[in-house]
């Protein structure tokens, strides 16, 4: 069957992206707890908008562009509750996420980052303007080059480059201290 062919290759092209997408979501998110729902909702729309995605070209980053935009919306609408979609069709969420890709296991597991990260670095992450922390954290910490993020966010190249910049220069500002607490520089080398 067709449907079940697509729902194959789909989830195949998904899996590799899990933790990745994870990772980027509770960075991302206003609300640690609401990565459940967004992930959900990515999948959802990812599923939904997947007969348009073009096969060759760059399924990572259209599926980003689905988090992005996901994650926007629902920073946006800060405390106001936010549903997952539930106009799928043909396609059993249930099995999605608990397919052979664990989804159900990661969203489940602790955040290995949060736990290794000082709560400051923390803050500061949380303290960046949405575009600078979206930026920073797309192309320094999933890898994208600054041309998809730019892409992406739907910004011009030189903007993302500002906000990345301004994202290191603030965050340097913050995490000076605790670089000097962990003695990763001396105290009058910042």
């Amino acid at each position: 069957m067709k449907q079940k062919r697509d729902s194959a290759a789909f989830l195949a092209e998904l899996e590799p992206l899990r933790h990745q997408l994870y990772g980027y979501g509770r960075r991302a998110l206003n609300r640690a707890d609401a990565v459940t729902d967004v992930l959900q909702e990515v999948v959802l729309t990812a599923w939904r908008e997947y007969p348009r995605f073009v096969p060759g070209t760059n399924f990572r980053a259209w599926v980003f562009r689905i988090m992005v935009n996901t994650v926007f919306a629902f920073n946006k609408r800060g405390a106001r509750e936010h549903t997952v979609a539930d106009d799928v069709e043909l396609l059993d969420v249930e099995a999605v996420l608990e397919h052979e890709t664990e989804w159900a296991a990661l969203l489940d597991a602790p955040d290995r980052l949060r736990e290794l990260l000082d709560e400051r670095l923390v803050h500061a992450l949380d303290a960046l303007g949405e575009n600078e922390r979206q930026c920073f954290l797309l192309c320094l910490i999933q890898g994208f080059s600054y041309k998809e993020v730019s892409a992406m966010l739907g910004l011009p190249l030189g903007t993302v480059m500002s906000h990345i910049h301004r994202a290191r220069m603030k965050l340097r500002e913050r995490l000076a201290t605790l670089a000097v607490e962990r003695r990763y520089v001396s105290e009058g080398s910042s």
